[in-house]
């Protein structure tokens, strides 16, 4: 969670007053840069062997025994700390791999040393809204967002903030083409990603019933215009036409706080729009900055900050992918392989073409919304879904495209051999159609077995292997409170 800078009072009266913000860097393709970050959910269990999210105080402690490692980690919402990796040329993508996998190993092992443990998946069985409320992070910020949301905004706000975990990959680009390119063909691959990189529970919430969506992209329905895929890119016919549409975007999307000129939180009674914060005279770039933060859609267009925080330009973050090892260790060569490598960008968007989710191709728009869906909502069929239209007019599948997509992956691992261990695992769910989620409910019975999957039952002992009848050991379900 990183906070917006406040003590930039340079007045945004208009839309195209923040157009230049977007220009890019002007560099080559191969001067570009990618960075990382992933979160990561961490617990414990309680002398009767009930998971527990850990406490503010815990994950203070936690990002404390961590830095006496030499690690640079950041509180997170609520029973989670997030890694940040720094930004590298595209060039040095196998480098930022390596970084990222030595920070990961790091990190589990640190927390392990803590007595703690990390969960690998988006979502924890056991978490929900009150539990993860009692553990939230001691900011005001943080309290004032969830405050905020629980008073104006549909559950599904909070649920993504508090009981979801995830993992983002962050593009540079060069000017405003470039950004709405990479836009355009990221947003055709939403459906795959969240398909291809779940990882959840078979259970959530507390709740006995069996997932039959992929929470975290479902949740996002509740948010409307700020969420999933935004109309500005959508609508937009040009990369200078996406910029314009998404400042008055921004221009119009609901803030639950604000900063006024002593440079502290302000929380109104009801939201506003940073807009209307011109007749308070507080219409401040950190503000414009803090509004463009409530915008939740799949990709984000957000600030690069240097050392200091002071932004400096902005940048594309991909944000569909599930928090744990595939998406932390695979996240970024998936994202190199299809929007930076331009061999790779070239196939992928080629085999988009043939199931009619680019710009150019009519009715374009209705299928990549009709993707997402069908990837969010899955009703238990994971990548055996619809996917865009094929070239004789039949309904395509995810299934069938996430195939060939792992063959476009494969040939970027003959490229990039020195990625090609990081990529397989994605490689393997595209050949077998099975995504992670999907395993992990197979294999899971109920939600008792859910949480015995996590390490512990009532009485402490480890089971975290455990494929016993559940009739023959305490049930776990009727030690958990939520």
């Amino acid at each position: 969670m990183t906070d917006v800078r406040n003590d930039d009072f340079t007045l945004i009266n208009t839309p195209a007053d923040v157009i230049p913000l977007y220009r890019g860097n002007g560099q080559k393709e191969h001067e570009q840069y990618i960075g990382f970050e992933t979160e990561i959910f961490v617990y414990r269990h309680d002398k009767n062997g009930t998971p527990v999210g850990a406490s503010s105080r815990e994950c203070a402690q936690i990002v404390a025994h961590l830095k006496s490692r030499g690690e640079e980690p950041q509180l997170e919402m609520a029973s989670a700390v997030e890694y940040a990796s720094p930004a590298y040329p595209v060039t040095e993508v196998a480098k930022l791999n390596r970084e990222i996998t030595r920070a990961w190993g790091a990190y589990q092992d640190g927390i392990r040393e803590a007595g703690f443990k990390t969960n690998d998946a988006a979502l924890a069985p056991f978490v929900t809204l009150d539990s993860a409320k009692e553990n939230l992070v001691d900011r005001d910020r943080a309290r004032g967002l969830v405050k905020g949301m629980d008073l104006f905004k549909a559950p599904e706000f909070l649920k993504v903030t508090l009981l979801c975990t995830s993992t983002q990959v962050s593009l540079s680009y060069a000017d405003p083409e470039d950004l709405r390119n990479t836009l355009a063909t990221g947003y055709a691959l939403t459906g795959a990603i969240f398909g291809v990189f779940a990882n959840y529970p078979a259970f959530i919430e507390g709740k006995d019933e069996r997932l039959q969506t992929n929470p975290r992209a479902a949740f996002y329905d509740a948010f409307g215009k700020d969420g999933g895929i935004p109309q500005s890119l959508l609508q937009s016919t040009s990369g200078e036409d996406f910029i314009r549409r998404h400042a008055e975007q921004v221009f119009k999307t609901d803030m639950l706080f604000y900063y006024d000129q002593k440079q502290n939180l302000v929380w109104p009674e009801k939201p506003v729009k940073f807009e209307e914060l011109k007749a308070l005279g507080l219409n401040t770039r950190s503000n414009y900055d803090l509004a463009e933060t409530f915008v939740y859609t799949d990709y984000k267009v957000c600030n690069i900050r240097n050392s200091e925080g002071k932004p400096i330009g902005k940048r594309v973050e991909v944000r569909g992918f599930d928090a744990g090892e595939l998406g932390a260790i695979s996240a970024v060569p998936f994202c190199h392989a299809l929007l930076r490598d331009p061999a790779g960008r070239g196939a992928v968007q080629g085999l988009l073409a043939d199931y009619g989710l680019l710009p150019d191709q009519d009715g374009w728009q209705e299928r990549l919304l009709a993707a997402r869906r069908s990837a969010a909502h899955h009703e238990g069929k994971y990548l055996d879904v619809p996917f865009g239209t094929r070239p004789d007019g039949n309904n395509g599948n995810l299934k069938d495209f996430a195939r060939d997509l792992g063959g476009i992956l494969k040939a970027y691992s003959a490229r990039h051999p020195e990625l090609a261990a990081a990529i397989a695992p994605v490689i393997e769910i595209c050949e077998t159609g099975k995504p992670l989620a999907q395993i992990k409910s197979e294999q899971t019975r109920d939600y008792a077995h859910a949480l015995a999957q996590l390490g512990a039952d009532s009485s402490g002992a480890s089971i975290a292997n455990d494929d016993k009848p559940q009739a023959t050991k305490p049930s776990a379900r009727q030690a958990f409170k939520p």
